[in-house]
């Protein structure tokens, strides 16, 4: 698992721990675990449907020939040999993005929400089938009277026309520089996202 976390494509047990930590409650911190362990599982199962799916035109090789030589139509057999790879393959990719959506949604549970103000819109165009995304640079105002900084990256078009609007967010540490640590709750003047 540790070369497979170096990748990116699980989070290590050192990660769900950090996220754990911030949680203030013991259901939280459930959660949290439960939904990191079924992304991991979920990865796997998507790699080893990836792994079949390499190995298939060799096995459907195999079967024509074995078929030609015993003279035997198997055909059944082809859809197995494409079939199982591919639904572990889809299967897995489907609950590793659900899964992950819902650990991220647990790791902010107890978190504070706070509205803030978009300073800046920063473009980022894309390319090809590459969607536009903006880097907001989002300011709240703590209760102590305190900046709080927060960078926020979202697909789309025209989101520079949210500069001086405001945005809805959730955070768990109230770390005035933490910049990446805030989960998008909204907008909170109920308009359409331009």
């Amino acid at each position: 698992m540790r070369y497979i976390s170096l990748v990116g494509l699980v989070a290590t047990d050192e990660q769900t721990q950090e996220w754990m930590a911030a949680a203030r409650r013991p259901e939280t911190r459930a959660r949290i675990r439960r939904w990191s362990k079924v992304e991991t599982v979920a990865v796997f199962v998507m790699l080893a449907g990836i792994a079949l799916l390499l190995v298939a035109p060799f096995a459907s090789i195999a079967v024509a020939i074995w078929n030609a030589v015993t003279d035997v139509e198997r055909t059944y057999l082809y859809w197995w040999i494409w079939s199982v790879p591919g639904i572990f393959a889809l299967g897995g990719v489907v609950v590793a993005v659900v899964a992950s959506s819902r650990r991220e949604w647990a790791c902010f549970a107890d978190g504070h929400v706070a509205v803030g103000t978009v300073e800046r819109a920063i473009e980022h165009p894309g390319s090809g089938d590459d969607q536009t995304w903006f880097d907001l640079r989002i300011t709240a105002e703590l209760p102590g009277g305190t900046a709080m900084r927060r960078r926020l990256h979202l697909e789309g078009e025209h989101l520079d026309r949210r500069v001086g609007r405001p945005v809805r967010f959730r955070h768990n540490t109230l770390d005035a520089d933490d910049l990446d640590d805030l989960l998008f709750d909204g907008w909170p003047d109920h308009e359409e996202a331009p």
